[in-house]
C-alpha cells in the first residue's frame, strides 16, 4: 500500500491566524520530514478566493518542494481542472514533472464552489463536461506528438507540446470523488484513478468504490487502470485519550470554520454541538481516523475488508498547525503504521 501525505493548502484562519510567508517556508520543510519518514507522496490542494490564502496556485509550490526532495512523490489533491485552461495546465504540469524528475502524481476534480466559477467567468453547470474534456486534452497534449482537438469546450488544430511529461505515457491521474453515484460512473468510464474524500461513511464508499469499479470495466478498461484510493483525517497518538484532544483542539475547528463557508453545511448551526449535531458533521466526525496506531491500523483494515484499495492518505494537517505536534503524529504513523502495510502483515 503507498501512503500520500496531505492535504496542504497554507492556510491562515481566523482560529490560528499565522504569516503566510511562514506556511509556505513550513510546507517544503514539512514534506522533506515527509520523505525522511517514508511517506510515498506529499499533496497540496487548491482553491480560490478565500479569505485565509487557501493555496491557489499548487505548482509553484510543488516545484519548491520537488527541489529539496529526491524521492517523495509530489501530488495535486485536487487542481480544480474545471477552472483551468487545459493546454496551459497540460504544459505546466509536463514541465513539473520533468523538473522533479518524474515525481508528479495528479489528483484532480471539476471543482464546486460557485465563487470560483463566477470569479473566473466559467460556467458551473457545464463543469462535469468540461472536465473530462479537458483531461482529454491534456492526455493528447502529452502525447508527445502534433495532435487536434474539436470538442464542445475546447479547440486547438496542428499542435505539439513540448517538453512531454518525463512519465510514460503522463503521470497518474486520480479524480477526486463526490458522494454521488454520477461521479463514481464518470471516473470509471474515463480510466482514472477513484480517490475518495474524507466525509464518506465506509458504506458510501464501499457502493461508490463498487460503481466505479462496474463502470471502468464495462468501458472495457484494463485492471491495471482501476485503482481506488482512500482519504482520511487522522489524528493518532500514544494514547486514546491524546488523540482525542487532538481531534478537539485541532480537527473539530476546522470543522467549524471551514465546512460551512465551502458549501458542505448551507446554514450556518451557531455552537459547536448544535454544528455536531447536523448529519454532515456526524458523518465527517464518525470517519474520522482517531486513536493510538492500533487503532488507525484496525480502522484502515475496515475499510480495505470493505473495498480493497492501495493508496490511504492520512490529513495530519489540521487547522491549528501546531509543528511539535505535527511532526510528532507524523513520525508515530510512520514507525507504526506503515510498517504494517508495507510488511503485508
Amino acid at each position: 500500500m503507498d501512503f500520500w501525505l496531505g492535504l496542504y493548502g497554507m492556510q491562515s484562519p481566523r482560529v490560528y491566524p499565522r504569516s503566510w510567508a511562514g506556511l509556505y517556508d513550513e510546507v517544503v520543510e514539512h514534506a522533506v520530514y515527509a520523505e525522511e519518514l517514508g511517506f510515498d507522496s506529499f499533496w497540496l490542494t487548491e482553491h480560490h478566493f478565500w479569505y485565509d490564502g487557501y493555496c491557489p496556485n499548487l505548482l509553484p509550490v510543488l516545484a519548491a518542494i520537488a527541489r529539496r526532495t529526491s524521492r517523495i512523490g509530489i501530488g495535486t489533491g485536487c487542481s480544480l481542472l474545471g477552472l483551468h485552461d487545459p493546454l496551459r495546465d497540460a504544459e505546466d504540469k509536463a514541465s513539473l514533472d520533468v523538473l522533479s524528475g518524474g515525481r508528479l502524481l495528479l489528483g484532480l476534480a471539476p471543482g464546486y464552489r460557485p465563487e470560483e466559477f463566477e470569479g473566473l467567468d466559467i460556467e458551473k453547470k457545464t463543469r462535469g463536461k468540461r472536465f473530462y474534456e479537458a483531461v482529454e486534452v491534456m492526455k493528447k497534449a502529452w502525447s508527445g506528438e502534433a495532435f487536434s482537438h474539436h470538442g464542445e469546450f475546447f479547440h486547438y488544430d496542428d499542435l505539439t507540446l513540448d517538453p512531454a511529461p518525463l512519465q510514460d505515457p503522463h503521470p497518474p491521474i486520480w479524480v477526486g470523488a463526490n458522494r454521488t453515484k454520477l461521479q463514481a460512473t464518470n471516473i470509471g468510464r474515463a480510466g482514472l484513478g477513484f480517490w475518495e474524500g474524507p466525509s464518506m461513511s465506509i458504506d458510501v464508499f464501499h457502493r461508490n468504490a463498487g460503481i466505479y469499479k462496474d463502470a471502468a470495466r464495462a468501458a472495457g478498461h484494463p485492471e491495471s487502470a482501476i485503482k481506488c484510493g482512500l482519504f482520511r483525517d487522522v489524528c493518532i497518538a500514544e494514547t486514546e485519550d491524546e488523540a482525542l484532544r487532538i481531534m478537539d483542539e485541532d480537527l473539530l475547528p476546522m470543522y467549524e470554520e471551514q465546512y460551512v463557508a465551502y458549501g458542505y453545511v448551507p446554514e450556518a448551526t451557531g455552537s459547536r454541538r448544535e454544528m455536531l449535531a447536523h448529519p454532515v458533521f456526524k458523518e465527517i466526525v464518525e470517519a474520522s481516523f482517531v486513536g493510538t496506531p492500533d487503532q488507525i491500523i484496525r480502522k484502515i483494515e475496515s475499510y480495505r475488508d470493505a473495498v480493497p484499495f492501495d493508496h490511504f492518505m492520512p490529513r495530519i494537517m489540521h487547522i491549528s498547525q501546531k509543528k511539535e505536534r505535527l511532526f510528532r503524529q507524523m513520525k508515530l504513523f510512520a514507525e507504526h503504521v506503515i510498517p504494517h502495510f508495507k510488511e503485508g502483515s
